[in-house]
């Protein structure tokens, strides 16, 4: 039986991440999401000092289409989570899930360092894992 605590985020976390520019639109960060197959692009730091932020199909839909604003128009940081919350790469998938479930997200960019690396989703954990 595989113990779940010895399974690494960096063992199932999907490489490489879409990042996306805050200033782009909103229809930009949709094309993107087509183009990759991903359903969430993390928002490129400003700076070092600067967090991640994290653009999701459920924020476009729910912060753009449904309230009728034009996706050319909007950008991604008028509508983007930020801070979102990360998790080191290193961590084991059951606390990823916690905290997964503790946020109300199911997905989570890595960091290794003060590096983005991937990004780990709840179908990344309950996948069977060999």
């Amino acid at each position: 039986m595989i113990e779940i605590e010895k399974i690494k985020v960096r063992d199932v976390m999907t490489t490489p991440v879409a990042t996306i520019d805050g200033n782009a639109t909103v229809k930009e960060a949709a094309e993107l999401m087509m183009k990759t197959g991903y359903r969430g692009l993390v928002v490129d730091k400003v700076d070092e000092e600067d967090a991640y932020g994290i653009i999701t199909v459920k924020d476009i839909v729910y912060k753009v289409i449904a309230k009728g604003l034009p996706l050319e128009k909007v950008r991604v940081l008028e509508v983007m989570t930020k801070p979102c919350i990360t998790v080191p790469d290193y961590y084991d998938i059951k606390y990823a899930a916690k905290l997964m479930a503790m946020a109300n997200v199911v997905r989570l960019p890595v960091t290794s360092g003060e590096k983005l690396v991937g990004m780990i989703t709840l179908r990344d954990i309950i996948k069977p894992h060999v």
